[in-house]
């Protein structure tokens, strides 16, 4: 459930809304005689239009829109921000069921500081997504556990906890789940729990990131703490991660060969399924023969915690480039595994189609 399906939704409103309008112009227009009544007609659908809507509900999906496109304006007023709300509340009042607004009433609630009505709509979230929508479901059960942090003086009593840890059943990778359960790993004094969760939720972020930063420096603070044999046991349990190999065999597709350049480069790259952007592993070639087989594995990892076995699953890449250069451009030639579990041994990728 994102921001930008509803928007679009509300946007089809509007387009139905001014249809009428724009028929009646244009027709007028057509016409040899009574040309100046054009824009008298416009007007008058309009208004009839917005009363129509109005009697049929929609003026309120109207007005939710502009309030949401205006709020991105730093001239977004409070009395504005309660009015949305109203809006939002008035929207779920007829509609209990559009996970949709209740999403939307969470998370402003949240930016206001309202963190228990934030608790309201994460649940009014939770209770009408279907059983099916994990994803989405991951999602709000950590945006609700954050809430009820807040809520709670930022303290993270048991049920949050055992909230956050359903959360990660679910989606192993959730951030917010991630850093929470660090942060109340870290302030219960478990100092080894801290690090574990803090390293999983940086292997997630882009080295650059501020947040990354402040990371590294509550990771760099826990590990203060550990007593000698607890740094052991910990450096101990990194070793025993398994290394990841997966033998990939890159081969093209029949209709594709005669487009590819001789000794063009051939880049293949591992990205993590959820995850930073940046490759987890790369292998650059000059090619002339096909099909050509290689192996990735963890060596190939630009940092410790951007490892392929840091996580779940990866999709690995075979991309010809005709510039040289590594980040994909129109003209290049590639083709992808799609997701596969980084525990695989083999895969096969097809190079099928142009980028445009």
């Amino acid at each position: 459930v994102t921001q930008a399906d509803y928007e679009a939704l509300v946007v089809e409103v509007k387009r139905n809304l001014l249809t009428d309008t724009q028929k009646v112009a244009e027709q007028t227009e057509n016409e040899t005689s009574g040309r100046w009544l054009a824009p008298v007609m416009a007007v008058i659908m309009i208004v009839s239009s917005v009363l129509l809507y109005k009697h049929l509900g929609f003026e309120n999906e109207w007005a939710i829109s502009n309030l949401l496109e205006r709020s991105n304006s730093s001239q977004f007023s409070q009395q504005e921000s309660e009015e949305l709300l109203a809006r939002l509340n008035d929207k779920v009042r007829k509609t209990p069921k559009d996970v949709e607004a209740w999403y939307m009433i969470g998370r402003i609630q949240f930016e206001m500081g309202n963190y228990q009505q934030s608790v309201k709509g994460f649940n009014g979230v939770l209770m009408n997504l279907p059983n099916e929508a994990k994803t989405d479901q991951a999602v709000a059960m950590a945006q609700l556990a954050q809430a009820k942090f807040f809520a709670n003086n930022r303290q993270l009593d048991k049920s949050t906890q055992s909230l956050l840890k359903a959360t990660l059943e679910i989606n192993p990778q959730e951030t917010t789940a991630l850093g929470l359960l660090g942060v109340a790993a870290f302030d219960s004094q478990d100092y080894m729990s801290a690090v574990k969760y803090w390293r999983q939720l940086l292997a997630l972020m882009p080295p650059n990131n501020s947040n990354a930063i402040a990371i590294k420096g509550g990771i760099e603070k826990a590990l203060k703490q550990l007593k000698p044999e607890q740094i052991t046991a910990l450096q101990s349990e990194i070793k025993k991660q398994p290394a990841v190999s997966i033998k990939v065999t890159v081969d093209l597709a029949k209709e594709i060969r005669d487009q590819v350049p001789a000794n063009a480069d051939l880049f293949i790259l591992a990205k993590a399924e959820n995850g930073p952007p940046m490759p987890l592993a790369v292998k650059r070639l000059s090619n002339t023969s096909w099909p050509i087989t290689v192996v990735l594995d963890d060596s190939m990892a630009m940092m410790p915690s951007l490892k392929m076995s840091n996580f779940e699953k990866v999709i690995i890449t075979a991309r010809i480039s005709k510039s040289g250069v590594g980040n994909a451009k129109p003209g290049d030639i590639e083709g992808s595994s799609g997701a596969i579990e980084a525990s695989s041994k083999k895969t096969k990728v097809i190079i099928d189609h142009v980028l445009k």
